[in-house]
C-alpha cells in the first residue's frame, strides 16, 4: 500500500532532520515508513537513557532531588532529541533506511 502524501511529507521531514538535505530525494515507501518507526523508537530509548543520567554538580541530597525534578520536567516536556542520539541514529540507521527507499 502506497503511503499518503501527508505521510510522505512527514517522513521526508524526519529523514532530512536526521540524515541531512540529501535525504530529501529518497523515495518514500512503506518500508521506509516502517524503518523510520524503528529508528524513532531507538532515538527515544537513547533520550530516556540520557535523561536518567545525573547532571554535573556536587552529589548531595539537594542536588539529587533537583535532578529528579529536572528529569521529570524533561520527560514531561515531550519531544526533543539530544545531539548524541541524533548522531547515533544518523550513523547507525542511514544504511538501513536509504536502501529501504530503493524498493523491495
Amino acid at each position: 500500500m502506497e503511503p499518503t502524501d501527508s505521510k510522505k511529507e512527514a517522513a521526508r521531514k524526519i529523514l532530512v532532520y536526521f540524515f541531512g538535505i540529501h535525504a530529501e530525494s529518497w523515495p518514500i515507501n512503506e518500508r521506509v515508513i516502517d524503518k523510520i518507526g524503528e529508528m524513532l523508537l531507538k532515538e527515544r530509548q537513547c533520550a530516556k537513557v540520557i535523561d536518567a543520567l545525573p547532571r554535573p554538580g556536587t552529589l548531595d541530597k539537594g542536588y539529587i532531588k533537583s535532578q529528579l525534578r529536572n528529569n521529570a520536567r524533561r520527560l514531561a516536556g515531550g519531544e526533543h532529541s539530544y545531539d548524541v542520539c541524533r548522531s547515533a541514529i544518523k550513523y547507525g540507521w542511514e544504511r538501513v533506511v536509504h536502501p529501504a527507499s530503493q524498493g523491495p
